[in-house]
């Protein structure tokens, strides 16, 4: 079978026996003939997948010129294909139909109306506004930032002064062991005297 996309090249008869012999050669060896016939017939098979797949590499090479931007007419010629139908030919059997299609299809022009209002123009009263100048201030040059004052030394503080001996014993609490003298209304009213005095006691008589 003889594929149109190929045309211009060629191959020799030796080419095509040494690579049998390559490929096949433990079918060729078989001694059984009915054996070898379905050895060889599976060979066949297994070479026209091979073609299949080879067809559909090839279309997609195609197609990648053509998405990359080589014009189709070029990647006719330069590929002997010859023809447009036959570069379409291969990019369909890749399965790259849509991809080449997008490609080749130029990009949907914006309405000037769209672009108008892509870009708007400037606030026609934003850009008129003028912000006064002083001329006697303006090619004076810009003040120097105030000086910053260094933060002021906290002093050291002071050491903790000892507490004398004295002040840290608590006064002795008065008990009921502890006497007083008595003063006289108290005497008065315990009715002890007259005049506030304690009496004292007589010594006795001597009997002797």
């Amino acid at each position: 079978m003889t594929d149109s996309t190929t045309e211009g090249y060629e191959v020799s008869a030796a080419e095509i026996e040494g690579m049998v012999r390559n490929l096949c050669g433990y079918a060729l060896g078989e001694p059984d003939p009915l054996l070898r016939y379905a050895d060889l017939t599976h060979q066949q098979v297994l070479f026209d997948g091979i073609v299949a797949a080879l067809q559909r590499a090839r279309g997609r090479a195609v197609a990648d010129l053509i998405v990359a931007g080589t014009p189709i007419d070029t990647v006719a010629t330069t590929t002997n294909l010859a023809t447009v139908a036959r570069v379409k030919k291969l990019v369909s059997l890749a399965g790259e139909t849509e991809r080449v299609k997008t490609a080749l299809t130029p990009p949907k022009a914006v309405p000037a109306k769209a672009r108008k209002k892509a870009v708007a123009p400037p606030d026609p009263v934003i850009a008129t506004i003028a912000v006064p100048v002083d001329p006697a201030t303006a090619n004076r040059p810009p003040a120097a930032p105030p000086a910053v004052r260094p933060p002021a030394a906290v002093p050291p503080a002071a050491p903790p002064t000892a507490m004398p001996p004295s002040a840290a014993v608590p006064p002795r609490l008065a008990t009921a062991t502890d006497k007083r003298v008595l003063t006289a209304a108290e005497l008065e009213a315990l009715g002890i005297g007259g005049r506030g005095s304690i009496p004292t006691k007589r010594p006795r008589a001597s009997t002797h």
